[in-house]
C-alpha cells in the first residue's frame, strides 16, 4: 500500500518520466519509465535502499528534469501580472520587460503598444541608472515618473527583468509601492532559473 502511494506520487511529480499503469485484476503496479536511470531509482526507493543508493540514483534523474524545466512559465508570468493589475485598485497596466527592452508579459490598457512600452521602459532603466552613478546616489530602486494623468513606476524584478507599472493619478504612493513590492516577490521566483 506505501510503496503504491509513494509511486503515484512520484509519477505525478515526475510525469514525464514515470508513468503508472494499474492492473485491475490484481494489486500490481507497474512502472514504465524512458530510462534505466528512472527504474534504478524506482527500484532503490521500492527495495527501501540506503539514502546513499537512492541519491546516485536520484543524481541522473534529478539533471535530466532540471534542463528539462529550466524555461520561464510565461503563462504563469502572466496570470499573475493579471491578477496584480485587476485586483489592485487604481493600477491600470503593468509590463514584465528585460533589460534589453523585450517584452516578457504584459497587461495594458487599450492602445498602447507593447514592444515601444518595453523599449521605453528598458532606455529608462539604463538612463536612471547613469545617472544614480553619475550623481554617485547608489543602486536604482525605482524610477517613478508622474504625469497629470497618473505615474509609471519602474522596479528591478530579479536580475532578469523590470516591472513596469502604470498607475491613475489619485492612487496614494504608500500603497502603490507597497503593492509593487509585493507583485515583484511573487513574479521574481518565476524568473528564476
Amino acid at each position: 500500500m506505501a510503496l503504491s502511494y509513494l509511486l503515484q506520487l512520484l509519477s505525478r511529480v515526475f510525469p514525464q518520466i514515470i508513468q503508472l499503469s494499474q492492473d485491475t485484476s490484481s494489486d500490481a503496479i507497474g512502472v514504465h519509465s524512458s530510462s534505466g536511470s528512472d527504474r534504478d531509482l524506482i527500484e532503490a526507493i521500492a527495495e527501501g535502499g540506503s539514502i546513499k543508493s537512492i541519491v546516485s540514483a536520484n543524481s541522473q534523474l534529478f539533471t535530466k528534469f532540471s534542463q528539462e524545466n529550466s524555461m520561464i512559465n510565461i503563462s504563469m508570468l502572466q496570470d499573475e501580472l493579471q491578477g496584480f493589475v485587476s485586483g489592485t485598485s487604481d493600477i491600470q497596466g503593468a509590463a514584465l520587460v528585460s533589460p534589453d527592452g523585450l517584452a516578457l508579459a504584459s497587461v495594458l490598457p487599450g492602445g498602447m503598444d507593447e514592444e515601444r512600452t518595453a523599449a521605453m521602459s528598458a532606455s529608462m532603466l539604463s538612463l536612471g541608472e547613469r545617472i544614480c552613478r553619475e550623481l554617485v546616489r547608489g543602486n536604482v530602486d525605482r524610477i517613478v515618473v508622474e504625469g497629470e494623468k497618473g505615474y509609471g513606476v519602474l522596479v528591478g524584478c530579479g536580475a532578469e527583468a523590470v516591472l513596469l507599472v502604470l498607475a491613475g493619478s489619485g492612487v496614494k504612493q504608500g500603497l502603490l509601492f507597497l503593492e509593487i513590492k509585493r507583485a515583484v516577490s511573487r513574479i521574481s521566483p518565476l524568473l528564476a532559473l
